[in-house]
């Protein structure tokens, strides 16, 4: 079941989003750079699809919050647990 709760309420993924965000969470506190998150998460190793990734991580964090994945300037993001 693809569901992110937040607060006892689910919020709506798309099925990208949620495999982001399940991608991190599955290895918290540990970076994973762009090029990992589009290889993991969308299956192609394109060096110029970064952008994409950013882009993806922007929607998430409107949806979630803007602590949910935590920025590492120069290397990628990372999920921390509390």
């Amino acid at each position: 079941r693809h569901q992110v709760f937040l607060h006892n309420r689910e919020m709506h993924l798309t099925p990208t989003e949620f495999d982001l965000v399940q991608y991190l969470a599955l290895r918290p506190s540990r970076v994973a750079t762009r090029e990992e998150l589009l290889e993991q998460v969308w299956g192609y190793d394109i060096p110029s699809g970064g952008r994409t990734v950013d882009s993806h991580v922007r929607s998430i964090r409107r949806k979630l919050g803007s602590e949910i994945i935590r920025t590492v300037h120069g290397v990628g993001y990372a999920v921390e647990v509390a």
